[in-house]
């Protein structure tokens, strides 16, 4: 009798599956690509590449590959995931890129140039007040 070896089966993501190629060495690149596709989806290229300060096409070329991120735009794009999933939990999508671009009165400015300036902590803590109903 013969003996019958197993195929080890090896998965290999179909190429619509694969990480997209947007950072540089150091961060997962599949972090990223999810969180960018996340943003765009969210707010459009345009306006993720306004609020970043970046060219209008750069969001495409990180999703192609065609450019690699760097360390500070790993960042902007890290912080700004994370404020819009906060803020989105607060507010429909329209209402939260409003809340995102308006004068804030806990910040004394805009939560968007909060967040180039001094990261996601602060908005975050302004977005936990609106939530809890605190006047500034």
């Amino acid at each position: 009798m013969k003996s019958q070896r197993r195929k080890r089966v090896v998965y290999r993501p179909t190429a619509s599956k694969r990480p997209r190629r947007v950072a540089e060495p150091g961060a997962t690149e599949w972090q990223l690509g999810e969180r960018l596709e996340r943003l765009v989806e969210t707010l459009g290229s345009n306006r993720v590449a306004e609020i970043l300060e970046v060219s209008p096409s750069q969001p495409s070329r990180w999703r192609r590959g065609i450019e690699h991120m760097s360390p500070a735009n790993q960042r902007r794009v890290l912080d700004l995931d994370y404020v819009m999933a906060r803020v989105l939990q607060l507010f429909p999508r329209e209402q939260a890129e409003i809340w995102l671009t308006s004068h804030n009165a806990h910040l004394e400015a805009r939560p968007v140039d909060v967040l180039r300036l001094q990261g996601a902590g602060p908005v975050i803590a302004a977005a936990d007040a609106e939530a809890a109903g605190a006047y500034a």
